[in-house]
């Protein structure tokens, strides 16, 4: 009859810990916003889930996204710093 929607566990702390990397990374201040989540792919041959991390720096909004759970994501999979200007979100692909 009702089924819970958002995750199955408690992830808080993984997105804290995502976030904190991508601050650190990308040195993002604590007033821009980054949203983090997991999502299911629907796309045929990707890996069942991926994490969706946007943020803002000096008001442009930019996007990455990492084929494993939230969970399992490392600071290894995050880009290095100078690979920014490459996650620049012009609106063109898959975005919201």
């Amino acid at each position: 009859m009702f089924r819970r929607l958002g995750p199955a566990t408690d992830i808080l702390n993984d997105i804290a810990f995502i976030e904190s990397i991508f601050r650190e990374r990308f040195q993002i201040e604590k007033k821009d916003i980054i949203l983090v989540s997991e999502d299911r792919s629907t796309t045929l041959g990707f890996p069942p889930y991926e994490t969706n991390i946007i943020f803002w720096k000096d008001n442009i909004r930019y996007r990455h996204k990492i084929f494993l759970r939230i969970g399992d994501v490392k600071h290894e999979d995050v880009p290095v710093s100078w690979l920014l200007p490459s996650l620049e979100d012009n609106g063109e692909g898959d975005c919201c």
